[in-house]
Formats: structure tokens, C-alpha cells, sequence
């Protein structure tokens, strides 16, 4: 129970510090609006549709024809959505589910390994050190994320970490405390 109340309370701060994060400047650092975007997304519309989804292009069946596709035409990733009416309820919703979970498992390994205080928030910042660069520099990599919106992102994660470990340490020196 301890670990559940721990990453609740973790959740929370890391909620907290990226919905900060997400309306401050970090969130739009490297994003850049597309030129010609009415008719860009135009041509998106037409071509795709209602088919929601995660398109890389030029797509092609093996390495060595991407390899080619790449060198003759542009390449990237496009995460495209139909016109919809917003969900913002049900996506933050998700969101603090995901770091729900996310809180809880780093406060099972703090819970396992961990003793002072700054261990335990030091501990979290390096899971979401992991998590930073596990998502934000692969992307960096294979599909041309700008250097600047890694680095951004990947700051946003760890963060995001170092606010639930705090959470989770205090949480845990203060049952500790209560305890003896």
C-alpha cells in the first residue's frame, strides 16, 4: 500500500511539472509550423482521410530500397489525426494514468534499493534519464528529430522523474519518521 500512496503522490508531482513543462517555451523548443500549412494539410486530408495513423515515408519493403528512397526524395514521420472534435479530457486523463504508472514503478525500485533521501531522488532522476533518452534520442536518430527538441523533451522526462522522486522520498522519510 505504501508503494501504491507513494506513486499516487509521485503521479501527481510529475502532473504537475509537465502540464508546467507543456505550457511553458520548452514544449514548443525545435517545432517549427510548416509552410503553407492550409495546403499542406490539405493534400494530408485528401490522401489519407479518416485513416488515423503513424505514416513514415517514403515506406518501402526492404533496407536497401530505403536506403535508395531515401537519397532520391525526402523522408519523415507524420503522427496524423482526421478532424475530430478536441479530446483534451480524455488524453489528460490518459497522460496521468501513464505517469500513474510510471510513478509507481519507480517507487517499487526506490522502495527495493534506495535509503536517503537524495539517493532516492537521484535514483529517480536516472529512470528518467533512461526514459528520456530511450524515446527522445532514438527518435533524434532514426527519424530526424531536431537536436533542440530532443534535448527539450528528453529534459521534460527527467524532470518529470526528479519532481516524482521527490514525491516518493519525501513520502517515504515521512513514514518513516511516523514509524519509529
Amino acid at each position: 500500500m505504501r508503494i501504491l500512496i507513494a506513486g499516487l503522490l509521485g503521479a501527481i508531482a510529475m502532473f504537475i511539472w509537465a502540464s508546467i513543462a507543456h505550457l511553458s517555451p520548452l514544449a514548443s523548443v525545435g517545432l517549427k509550423s510548416i509552410p503553407n500549412e492550409a495546403a499542406v494539410t490539405q493534400d494530408l486530408q485528401q490522401g489519407l482521410g479518416a485513416n488515423r495513423g503513424l505514416y513514415f515515408f517514403p515506406h518501402a519493403a526492404s533496407m536497401r530500397d530505403a536506403a535508395k528512397a531515401a537519397a532520391a526524395s525526402p523522408s519523415g514521420i507524420i503522427a496524423y489525426n482526421p478532424p475530430a472534435a478536441p479530446a483534451m479530457g480524455r488524453q489528460l486523463s490518459i497522460e496521468f494514468a501513464l505517469e500513474l504508472i510510471e510513478s509507481i514503478l519507480t517507487a517499487f525500485v526506490i522502495a527495493a534499493v534506495a535509503a536517503s533521501f537524495g539517493r532516492r531522488v537521484a535514483l529517480a532522476a536516472v529512470i528518467g534519464a533512461i526514459a528520456g533518452i530511450a524515446t527522445n534520442f532514438s527518435y533524434w536518430n532514426w527519424y530526424g528529430f531536431s537536436l533542440d527538441y530532443t534535448a527539450a523533451y528528453a529534459f521534460i522526462e527527467v524532470m518529470k522523474f526528479v519532481f516524482a522522486g521527490a514525491a516518493i522520498a519525501a513520502f517515504f522519510a515521512w513514514r518513516s519518521r511516523k514509524a519509529a
